[in-house]
């Protein structure tokens, strides 16, 4: 595990990444493409490590199986938090809009 990503690491990239990209795609919902496409890279980095024939047996037996899902579960959040900023953000130009014209 000396070449891997520590969990800390894991945690604080994906889920850091993906807050600050919530809160950006709030602001300009339009950034999400470029938040989504660094987030599925650093994901797919790390997925295809987990699951190398070689690498991954030995991460388990090293790191544990947390290790295993922790990863899993902050990739997903990673790229769902700014989905929903995006959305969220999309949803209040709308709305504003909407008031605005009336």
């Amino acid at each position: 595990m000396d070449k891997e990503w520590p969990l800390w690491f894991v945690l604080l990239g994906f889920l850091g990444v993906g807050l600050v990209g919530m809160l950006v795609c709030r602001k300009w919902p339009l950034m999400a493409v470029l938040v989504l496409a660094w987030m599925i890279y650093g994901g797919m980095r790390q997925v295809l490590e987990l699951n190398d024939p070689y690498v991954g047996p030995a991460m388990r037996n090293e790191a544990g199986l947390w290790y295993v899902i922790l990863s899993y579960v902050s990739i997903g959040a990673g790229i769902l938090l700014p989905l929903i900023g995006g959305r969220d953000g999309r949803a209040r130009r709308k709305s504003g809009k909407n008031s605005a014209s009336l």
